[in-house]
């Protein structure tokens, strides 16, 4: 199956959307890969990009998968709030420029709209780089959540 493009998947667009495309999508597990480049606002000169980036691509993988339930449905992706992190663990300061990373993240926790989810970043030959737990809440209705009228 192809999977739509990022843009159908995720709210972020250029240059906060990070990844360069989805791999892999089902209702408890994404895969996403990126090239690290020079125009992504992390990147520092001459250090790259810096490992506490590395939440960000986790988050907007995890993204990916609430996308693509709304996607199927025909529906626009919605926003989604990172709660937190616990264990996030690297093993470099920083992504070079010109890495290729594969963030693939798994559901662990379902609580109809509080969500944990275990997240690891690899290099192509499947190296680990970073892991992590990351909380996230999902509103069925963001907007009323947003403007407080969601109890």
């Amino acid at each position: 199956m192809t999977l739509p493009d990022l843009d159908e998947l995720i709210m972020h667009r250029p240059p906060m959307r990070l990844l360069d495309r989805a791999l892999a999508i089902d209702a408890k597990h994404a895969v996403a890969e990126l090239t690290v480049r020079d125009d992504i606002p992390f990147v520092l000169p001459g250090r790259g990009m810096p490992a506490y980036a590395g939440l960000e691509l986790m988050a907007q993988t995890i993204g990916l998968i609430d996308g693509f339930k709304c996607w199927s449905k025909g529906l626009p992706p919605k926003i989604g709030f990172l709660l937190g992190c616990r264990r996030y663990t690297v093993s470099c300061d920083a992504f070079a420029v010109g890495s290729r990373l594969i963030v693939s993240v798994e559901m662990v926790f379902d609580g109809g709209e509080m969500y944990s989810f275990e997240c690891r970043i690899a290099d192509p030959e499947g190296r680990e780089l970073a892991t992590a737990m990351l909380n996230v809440f999902a509103p069925r209705d963001p907007q009323a959540f947003l403007e407080g009228g969601v109890p």
